[in-house]
């Protein structure tokens, strides 16, 4: 006789596409205000601006991408005035940005007001310039010098309360703090970098795809 070939054992997964389902998807233009490189006489409160591109599963997970940039301007001395002062700058300028990919967890989302966790992991950079102006008293601006420049790691955890505005608009308030490492500069640290925000955002797109096909099924 033949030989009987064994069933294979299915790999064990935390999701399939049996439990997984589409549920939607939304862009999420957003606003923080946040603390870049306080101390020395400085309190270093600023904006970063960007926001998010996500997909939706469950009307409760998503994955997505997002991004955020300095928009304030925030000055910092580089250099030593004593024994260096030609490469001396008291009024270097920062500049800064980060993103990657974001998990988010929403709880009760069908309902008026509800949270939302959301935690980024990705990387960015920043760097320290000055501009170099065409003509000073125009203000306008040809070139910059970089000084010295890093990439970094970074973590942002946070929490958010939503309200449902509409079916396919949401608006966000919350706070999140970014956490920072492996900057590699001489005169600003993962310290200088890490802090809280205090976000807002709206989101736009379809969040409950399944119910709304369910209904046209239904019919």
């Amino acid at each position: 006789g033949f030989a009987q070939e064994e069933p294979k054992e299915e790999m064990k997964t935390m999701f399939t596409g049996k439990n997984l389902k589409f549920s939607g998807g939304f862009i999420n233009p957003e606003l923080k205000g946040t603390i870049i490189n306080p101390g020395d006489g400085k309190d270093g409160y600023g904006f970063l601006m960007g926001g998010r591109l996500g997909f939706i599963f469950n009307e409760k997970y998503s994955i997505g991408l997002g991004g955020y940039g300095l928009v304030t301007e925030h000055l910092t001395p580089y250099g030593d005035e004593i024994n260096d002062p030609d490469n001396y700058d008291e009024y270097a300028k920062i500049g800064f940005g980060y993103g990657g990919l974001v998990f988010e967890y929403t709880l009760f989302g069908n309902k008026l007001m509800h949270f939302t966790i959301p935690v980024m992991f990705g990387g960015g950079g920043v760097s320290l310039y000055k501009d170099i102006p065409i003509d000073k008293e125009e203000f306008t601006w040809d070139d910059f010098k970089t000084y010295e420049s890093s990439a970094f790691f970074v973590v942002e955890p946070g929490v958010n309360l939503e309200v449902n505005v509409t079916k396919f608009m949401r608006f966000d308030l919350g706070a999140s703090y970014r956490w920072t490492q492996f900057t590699e500069m001489d005169y600003l640290t993962d310290k200088d970098l890490s802090g809280l925000a205090v976000n807002a955002s709206l989101k736009f797109g379809l969040f409950n795809k399944q119910k709304k096909e369910k209904k046209q099924t239904g019919k």
